[in-house]
């Protein structure tokens, strides 16, 4: 049992990275159970936040819907004309219905009575749910059962609706009540949980990899993968040297040195919780699935 975690530029509308993770899911499923962790896609949340904070700017409102749609849709057609066997309006009827779900929810907040912070993180936490539903129809077509995994029941936290932090003991208890067969790959939205009242509530921005451990916790799994769109952690940012060297290993405490001095390659929370809990935790590029990445150590 393994868990995959994928972020939002490993499902970028612009190239065809998205069909690389089809691939990945689909070959490890053929050898073992897994989990998958998803992010929206690239840019979706960012979209839906400036949506949010343009809430009584009806012509921002519908441009940010809009650019939303058109990545979508770009997705959905890249997988469709792929060799991969589902047509363009099996996804597009996805899209539809949760597009619908979103403008009610728009129509909703804009009444200033109704406002609220739990329906605002729904909201911001939009794509991360589309692209599981997506993900999920395409891996039914090679025969695969799923099992989604609705965050908001199953894992508990307590914190502000924007940023919570995970009841990782209580969550593991609500997991292992899950009766879920060897057959199913287990599909669950990256970035949110639920709290006592089992209301949406965020993680924080950039922290699917936090919901990817997580779940590595709670399944018992031998390992977790963090897929990037990058062979792995450097020492410098390789898109601006050439002299970047690539860690094949790093240690725990030296990657929380790294976050705390402003470093974004992982979310602070995934690296203290897989360090506390000892996660066997590699970092792969999905452009580059052979390479061996890095490996994350609790002693260097």
């Amino acid at each position: 049992m393994k868990v995959l975690k994928f972020g939002g530029s490993s499902l970028i509308h612009t190239n065809s990275n998205i069909l690389h993770v089809i691939d990945i899911i689909i070959e490890n499923a053929k050898t073992e159970k897994i989990g998958v962790v998803l992010s929206a896609p690239y840019k979706i949340t960012d979209y839906l936040t400036l949506l949010v904070n343009s809430l009584n700017n009806k012509f921002l409102v519908n441009y940010y819907l809009l650019v939303i749609r058109v990545i979508f849709t770009k997705i959905i057609k890249l997988i469709s004309t792929s060799n991969i066997g589902i047509s363009f309006s099996a996804l597009y009827s996805i899209l539809n219905n949760e597009f619908s779900n979103l403008n009610n929810m728009i129509v909703r907040l804009r009444r200033p009575n109704l406002l609220k912070q739990c329906d605002i993180v729904k909201i911001i936490s939009w794509g991360e749910r589309l692209i599981v539903l997506i993900i999920d129809k395409v891996i039914k077509v090679f025969g695969f059962y799923v099992t989604i995994i609705d965050p908001t029941k199953k894992i508990l936290a307590s914190g502000s609706y924007l940023e919570s932090v995970v009841d990782i003991n209580t969550s593991i208890k609500n997991i292992s009540n899950m009766t879920i067969t060897n057959t199913n790959v287990i599909l669950m939205p990256g970035f949110i949980a639920g709290n006592k009242y089992y209301e949406l509530v965020l993680l924080g921005r950039n922290s699917s990899d936090y919901s990817a451990i997580i779940l590595a916790i709670c399944l018992r799994a031998k390992r977790c993968e963090i897929w990037k769109d990058v062979d792995g952690i450097y020492d410098q940012d390789p898109k601006f040297t050439s002299k970047a060297k690539l860690f094949k290993h790093i240690c725990y405490n030296d990657l929380l040195d790294l976050i705390k001095l402003g470093s974004k390659i992982l979310h602070f929370n995934s690296v203290s919780l897989a360090k506390k809990f000892n996660i066997n935790c590699i970092i792969k590029n999905i452009n580059n699935p052979n390479l061996s990445g890095t490996i994350l150590l609790n002693s260097s």
